[in-house]
Formats: C-alpha cells, sequence, structure tokens
C-alpha cells in the first residue's frame, strides 16, 4: 500500500512536476491502467456549532477526480472565505484512486440557526451537488470548538485546575488577625505559555469587611512549571485588611480574553505537530480565536477580632505592627522665639495608613505647630517608613532640652500596646537681642535754606522714612484697561484662538456624524505614508523593501475597507474577493514569493508595479 499526499499551498512549479511524474509512473511500477472510479462529492463542517467571535472549516471533497469548480452559494449572514485546497492519490494494491479537497472559513455576522444550501461541484463534464448543512452560531462565548457550550459569556476556571489553561492563586502568611491589622498577600495568575492574552484586569476582591489597596497596572512577569507544565506568571505583592469582627471568607477573581489557536491539519489524516516535531508551524500558520474567561482564586476564612480596650493608652492611633521611633532636631542653639525642626521617623512593618504623628507633650515653655508628613514604602507593602516634620519653638531661655515624644502601637505577637519614648534632646536657648527704642530728636530748620513748604514744630524720627508734606506727580487722566492698545491685541488673538478651536470641533464633530468621510480621510493618509515608503525603497532600487511594502500597503488598505485585521488578508482573500484582472493579485503574490524564495524586480518592473499600486488602491477609496 502506498500513499502520495501533495499540498497545492505551495506554488512552485516543481512540486506540481514531480506530482505529474509520479502520477504518470504510478501505473508503470504496478503493472496497472487508472481507471475512472465512479466521482462523488461531500461536504462537511467542523464544529457544528460556534460562537459570533469564532468561526468554522467547510471541507468539499470530491472523490475520483482530480479537479472541479465549487460554486459557493452565497447565505444572508454568513462569510465564505477559501482558505486552499489539498490532492490526495492512493494506489492500494494496484488499484488506482484520486480525491480532492476544497477548504473554506465560515464566519457569522449574528447568532441563530444557518443552513447551507446544496453546493454546485462541476468535473469531469459531469455537475454534481452536495447536501445541505444546517449548523448554529451562538452568542459571544457561548460556545467553543471542542469546548462543549456554558451559559454565560465567560469561561469560569478554577484554582485548583492545574491542568487548565489558566488558573488564580492566592498565598496568605496567616488567618487570623486583628481588625485594622494588614496582612500580607502574593496573587499569581497562571497563564500557560503557549496562550497570549490580548487583556487582563486586575484581580478584584470577593468578601464582605475586607479593604485591599489598589493593585499596580503593571505587575512584574515570571515563568513557572506547575506539574511539568510551563506558565507565564504575573504577580501582586500587595495586602489585606480587615475593618470589623468577624470570620470573613475571601477569594479574588480576574477576567481576561485569551487567543487559543486553532489546530488544523494540512492534509487529510495529517498532523502537522507529528510532522515537525512540535506545534511551531500550527501557531505560525492557524488561526486564532478569542476566549474570553474569568479565573477564580482558591477562597479561604480570615478571622478577625476588636483589639483589646483594657489598658489601651490615650495617644494610641490604630497603629497595629512592630515599630521603631527615631528622633532628631535641628539647629541645637537657638533664641528665644526661633523655630527648631524636629524630625521624628516611624519605621518598621504594619498599618503605615494609622500611623499618626507621636505625641510632642504639652508645656508652657514650649510651643508646636502642626507636622506635615511623607511615607516611603518598600516592595513588601506591610514595610516602610513615615517621616513626620514639626515646627517647634522655645518660650524661655531656662529651657535646656527638647523633652520626648512618644509613640504607641499595638504587637499582634504579644498581643500587648507598646508605648515608644524618644530620648530628650540637648538644646541652647539664648536670651532674644534687646529692641532698641526709637530716639526722638528736635530737628529745627537751617537759616541758610529755610523751606517755605515745610510746617513749623515737624520732628523726624530716626531709622523711619520722614512724612512727605510735598504733593507728588499728578497724572492728567486715567485711561482704562480696554482702551489700551495692548489690552486690544490681547483680546483680539484669544478671539481668533476661540473662533479656530470652535471650527475645528466643528469640523471634527461632522467628521463623526459622516464615517464615510472619516474612513476616506484615514484612507488618503495611509495611502500618502505608504507610497512615500514605496518612493524611498523605489529610489534605493530595493526590490526586496519595496515588495515588502506593496504588501503591506494592499494589506492595510483592504483591511480598512473589509473591515478585518491586516495581518489575516492573504493572497487567498484577494483572489476570492477582488477582480481575477486585478493587478492587486499580482502584486501581492510576487511579494509573497519574495517571502519564501528570492524575487527581483528590474527598475521599470518597480516602476510599473508602484503606479498601477497607486491606480488601484486610489480607485479603491
Amino acid at each position: 500500500m502506498v500513499y502520495f499526499h501533495f499540498q497545492k499551498y505551495s506554488r512552485r512549479p516543481i512540486c506540481r512536476f514531480l506530482l505529474v511524474l509520479m502520477v504518470l509512473a504510478a501505473p508503470l511500477f504496478f503493472n496497472t491502467v487508472p481507471g475512472n472510479a465512479a466521482t462523488s462529492v461531500s461536504a462537511s463542517l467542523n464544529p457544528a456549532q460556534f460562537s459570533v467571535d469564532d468561526n468554522a472549516v467547510l471541507n468539499v471533497t470530491v472523490n475520483g477526480s482530480r479537479s472541479a469548480d465549487i460554486t459557493i452559494p452565497s447565505v444572508s449572514g454568513l462569510s465564505i472565505h477559501r482558505n486552499g485546497q489539498s490532492s490526495r492519490i492512493q494506489i492500494i494494491n494496484g488499484t488506482f484512486s484520486s480525491s480532492i479537497s476544497y477548504t473554506y472559513i465560515i464566519q457569522a455576522d449574528r447568532p441563530g440557526r444557518y443552513t447551507i444550501p446544496p453546493i454546485k461541484v462541476s468535473t469531469d463534464g459531469r455537475t454534481l451537488h452536495t447536501s445541505a448543512i444546517g449548523f448554529q452560531v451562538t452568542q459571544t462565548g457561548n460556545a467553543l470548538p471542542n469546548q462543549g457550550t456554558s451559559t454565560s459569556q465567560t469561561t469560569r476556571l478554577r484554582s485548583n485546575d492545574t491542568n487548565k489553561i489558566a488558573f488564580l492563586r492566592i498565598q496568605v502568611q496567616k488567618k487570623k488577625s486583628w481588625v485594622g491589622e494588614v496582612i500580607p498577600i502574593r496573587i499569581k495568575a497562571y497563564f500557560r505559555r503557549n496562550i497570549n492574552t490580548s487583556q487582563v484586569s486586575l484581580p478584584s476582591l470577593k468578601g464582605d469587611g475586607i479593604v485591599m489597596p489598589q493593585l499596580d497596572q503593571k505587575p512584574p512577569q515570571t515563568e513557572e512549571t506547575v506539574n511539568g507544565v510551563e506558565y507565564s506568571v504575573l504577580t501582586w505583592n500587595t495586602s489585606i485588611s480587615a475593618v470589623k469582627e468577624g470570620p470573613h471568607t475571601i477569594s479574588l477573581e480576574l477576567n481576561a480574553t485569551l487567543l487559543m489557536p486553532q489546530r488544523r491539519s494540512s492534509f487529510p489524516g495529517f498532523n502537522d505537530q507529528d510532522f515537525f516535531g512540535n506545534d511551531f508551524f500550527q501557531n505560525f500558520f492557524g488561526k486564532y480565536r478569542r476566549r474570553i474567561v474569568k479565573l477564580t482564586s482558591n477562597s479561604f476564612t480570615l478571622e478577625s477580632r476588636q483589639l483589646p480596650s483594657a489598658n489601651q493608652p490615650s495617644d494610641f492611633s490604630g497603629a497595629i505592627g512592630h515599630f521603631s521611633l527615631a528622633v532628631k532636631a535641628k539647629p541645637d542653639t537657638v533664641a528665644v522665639g526661633d523655630p527648631i525642626t524636629l524630625d521624628m521617623i516611624v519605621s518598621g512593618q504594619g498599618n503605615f495608613d494609622r500611623v499618626e504623628t507621636p505625641k510632642f507633650p504639652e508645656n508652657p515653655k514650649w510651643k508646636s505647630y502642626p507636622p506635615s508628613s511623607e511615607i516611603k514604602q518598600e516592595n513588601d507593602p506591610t514595610k516602610g517608613r513615615k517621616t513626620f516634620e514639626q515646627a517647634i519653638m522655645a518660650k524661655d531661655d531656662s529651657v535646656s532640652e527638647i523633652p520626648s515624644v512618644s509613640f504607641t502601637y499595638f504587637d499582634p505577637t504579644t498581643e500587648k500596646y507598646v508605648t515608644l519614648k524618644s530620648t530628650p534632646i540637648p538644646i541652647t536657648v539664648k536670651k532674644s537681642a534687646p529692641v532698641s527704642s526709637p530716639v526722638v530728636r528736635n530737628v529745627s530748620p537751617s537759616p541758610a535754606a529755610p523751606s517755605p513748604k515745610a510746617k513749623s514744630g515737624y520732628h523726624g524720627i530716626a531709622g523711619l522714612a520722614p512724612i512727605h508734606l510735598e504733593m507728588g506727580h499728578l497724572q492728567k487722566s486715567i485711561r482704562p484697561l480696554f482702551g489700551k492698545s495692548w489690552f486690544i491685541a490681547i483680546l483680539v488673538l484669544c478671539s481668533v484662538l476661540l473662533l479656530t478651536i470652535f471650527f475645528r470641533n466643528a469640523r471634527h464633530r461632522y467628521l463623526l456624524k459622516n464615517p464615510e468621510l472619516q474612513r476616506k480621510k484615514e484612507m488618503n493618509e495611509l495611502l500618502t505614508r505608504q507610497m512615500s515608503r514605496l518612493k524611498d525603497a523605489v529610489d534605493r532600487n530595493d526590490s526586496r523593501l519595496f515588495l515588502a511594502v506593496c504588501r503591506k500597503t494592499i494589506q492595510e488598505v483592504l483591511a480598512t475597507l473589509w473591515q478585518t485585521k491586516a495581518s489575516a488578508i492573504t493572497l487567498a482573500d484577494l483572489e476570492a474577493r477582488l477582480d481575477p484582472s486585478s493587478q492587486l493579485i499580482t502584486i501581492f503574490a510576487a511579494a509573497e514569493q519574495d517571502v519564501y524564495a528570492s524575487y527581483t524586480l528590474s527598475e521599470s518592473q518597480i516602476r510599473e508595479y508602484i503606479t498601477q499600486l497607486r491606480k488601484e488602491l486610489t480607485g479603491l477609496l
């Protein structure tokens, strides 16, 4: 038994030549003449149920023939695109048979039940028809290929399902706490390495009476192996805190959109992964489908209780943890009434949001002012340092030291209140400099230079400016602000600016109401940019760069017209949706061939291609 397989995705002439040679030589090897077996056609759709954001594969198989013309009927609400074809030749015990299979991608615009009418197949001068195919299209996320159906728009994955594509875990240090105590936790979201994620939301807390600070929008990403499976891991180090007494059941949820590679076989009965030894070619040539999942973590119960009220100090502000206190002052030599800056640093581990300013004692010889604070936390959200800066002032020169300040917190380990007190800081306070009294002097006018405008009896005061006894310069008139030329110029400039902004906004609203104009504008801008790149490639006489830019330009312009992704547009799409005589197909085919084998263009061909490309793409706008 001998099998020959040939995939028509390749366009190399040597492949077609070898196929023809094997077909002609096969009867000679087996001493048999090819017979015309009965021709039959069949069609199948896989899967028979899919969602509107997914697609299905339609296979039309013609047995007993080497070529056929397929006429796919149009169905309202469906988009059918040709995806390729494959041939199969079998010689079993001298019996020769052949078949050809055509592949199409089916996409639906809306959910509902659909039926593909019988497909017309013309081969060997005969016209055959397949059976009608019925199938179901569901809402987004309600059904997934080969995954069954679900009643919700998302698939829920539990944290203990470590064999699944993704899961969520919580690591917590303790499950008993005091009300207000900060409990460090670590959140990990696991995604299989071969799965791409397009959107991942921040984990949300599920639990009554529990609060959690805002999580980092860009958590660190690492890799881990769980049960022999490699995962990409997002990690958040954060904390939780109970706001009321009692047991609290806690879990986390996270929404993610995954891009799942669709497995497809290049040949009937053939698997790419088996042939190449890995799934690289499946991921490279295959398509992806979106899958929305909700990851739910493992749940745990946190027991919280109220702080003891017995022996609670009056200056306790609610700080719970383990802290230390450091105090310093500057300057250490001042005069009475001069300010002194007191720096008080509380560091350690705990709920820093409840750490308040250490209490400065009330003393008639001192005056204190409201403090300012600054907090600096480490990677561990429960560890950090809070600095308080407070201004104080000595009222008496008999003061020789700054009294100690106190800070009280609750230690959850010993279950006791702890009061920290700083060491008094020695300082030197000097008496303030005496303020001199103004000296009054009698000033008599000089007989040599009498002032006729001076009034008798005026006495100057040392250290003070004399009183002006003469009238200063008078202003003839007062011009209002709106009458000044510079003010009028500013008004005119502002008016022009406001009118410009108004007309720009009006034009923007007009374009929003006319999406066709907006689309044409975007396409013209896109075409202008790409033509500039093409001109650069022409100036360089770089054939490969020119073909690559041609391919990118065709994909982006058609993607805007067809409302699809540019990278998803292939040569088969152009052949199916454009006029066969379109030069875009010829240019795209040359660019495709250059990807796998060098395809050199002459300077005249480059200039001819750019003229044809500009003409055809401009005609599509």
